[in-house]
């Protein structure tokens, strides 16, 4: 189980006709691991399954909020003796929002995200991650308009793991 924030900013990519919108995100995620630890090596790790509900605050742009669900699979690296840990992780789900409709046409949208991140264990069941996070956005072209919106940026969680 993990909770934390960040903020995401905007535009990257080909910028053109596209607004610039920054949100700081809250998320909480509910994680679990679907292998034990294989390997013996540098790669030695394990998947887990995460669901992470977030909301944000657009602090920058034309809205007001986002908010939903994202489903990852992460990989978590797990060296022998190490207390920062690596970890890699995809991510879909769904959107809604108030975003001006020139852009994203409807209130209904998908989420795409990737992450690579660090896990530092500050007690035997408890650590702090670190992301880069980038986040795409659109209407998967179920509306009249699909622009989307594509943000990165930093995000922090404070993790516990039973």
């Amino acid at each position: 189980m993990a909770a934390g924030g960040g903020a995401l900013f905007s535009p990257i990519g080909p910028t053109r006709n596209r607004p610039v919108l920054n949100y700081a995100l809250g998320n909480l995620q509910l994680g679990y691991m679907l292998n034990d630890l294989r390997r013996n090596d540098f790669l030695r790790g394990n998947f887990e399954l995460v669901q992470e509900g977030f909301g944000a605050r657009i602090f920058r742009g034309p809205g007001n909020y986002i908010a939903g669900e994202t489903f990852w699979l992460r990989y978590n690296f797990v060296p022998s003796y190490w207390r920062i840990l690596p970890y890699a992780q995809g991510g879909a789900g769904f959107v809604v929002t108030n975003i001006n409709h020139r852009y994203d046409g409807q209130d209904f949208n998908f989420n795409l995200d990737l992450a690579p991140g660090v896990r530092c264990f500050i007690a035997s069941r408890c650590a702090l991650s670190l992301e880069y996070r980038y986040q795409h956005i659109s209407n998967a072209n179920l509306g009249s308009r699909n622009l989307g919106i594509n943000a990165h940026g930093p995000v922090m969680e404070l993790a516990w793991f039973f």
